[in-house]
């Protein structure tokens, strides 16, 4: 996984990298700006207090797309003509399984951002790298990609929405990140807990004692305690999303939207 770290640098160096939206590539996206963005306005599609939900368009941060090292404020649409070879493309996934599959959740009835580059880059042979978290795991994104749909699902809590199944992606995991960053053998362990480890996963990792001590100093330091993102969504009265909350006031949502 080195080598697919040093094609995003060179990307993001010699010619575009784009950061599609998402909570795990607002991470990315700081590391690599190094400085702190307003992370929960990074997104478009997304599952918050247990449902599925859109943020709209205005309380969205803006996305940012690397060309030669600098980073411009535009939507990734804006560049998708001017793309070429080594250019990469950053998508968030919405879950993952055992055989590398990424399932992409889509409100849009256009597709979002896979329907707009997915078949442009497919057909230009350019990379596109999905950064998703192993607390998506699921089963299969094949069997579940056959469900769902905007305008095929009936009652819903929630957003309407399909998936798409991306079985050639170049998927990038917690695995990944720490093999790369100190040279150790990760293995995912355990996922979930309570009281504040909902949606965590427990690794196990594997290496040389300078190594292993290197990778420890880093967990503890700079990703245990950090505070989790706080909940940005659009009121539900004006948005515009098919949704079974759609068009209705606060005081007509139930407790856990409000």
């Amino acid at each position: 996984m080195q080598a697919l770290f040093t094609l995003i640098k060179h990307a993001q160096k010699n010619g575009y990298l784009l950061v599609g939206r998402g909570s795990t590539n607002a991470y990315i996206l700081e590391e690599l700006l190094g400085k702190k963005i307003k992370k929960e306005g990074y997104m478009a599609g997304q599952v918050i207090k247990g449902v599925l939900c859109v943020l709209g368009p205005e309380a969205r941060t803006k996305p940012v797309t690397f060309h030669k090292g600098d980073p411009l404020s535009v939507e990734p649409g804006a560049v998708l003509d001017k793309l070429g070879a080594g250019d990469i493309l950053l998508k968030g996934g919405s879950t993952i399984d055992a055989e590398g599959n990424v399932g992409v959740i889509m409100a849009s009835p256009i597709g979002g951002t896979m329907g707009q580059f997915y078949m442009a880059m497919k057909a230009r042979g350019l990379e596109i790298i999905y950064p998703v978290g192993l607390e998506k795991m699921i089963p299969s994104v094949e069997a579940a990609a056959q469900f769902g749909g905007t305008v095929a699902l009936g009652k819903t809590i929630g957003a309407r929405a399909g998936m798409a199944c991306v079985a050639d992606g170049r998927v990038f995991t917690e695995l990944d990140a720490i093999e790369t960053l100190f040279g150790v053998y990760a293995v995912h362990f355990a996922s979930g807990g309570w009281g504040g480890a909902e949606g965590s996963v427990t690794l196990v990792v594997e290496g040389a004692d300078a190594k292993m001590n290197k990778c420890l100093k880093f967990i503890e330091q700079k990703i245990k305690g950090e505070a989790p993102l706080p909940a940005a969504k659009t009121p539900c009265k004006t948005c515009g999303v098919a949704c079974s909350f759609q068009g209705k006031e606060l005081k007509q949502l139930p407790d856990y939207l409000k």
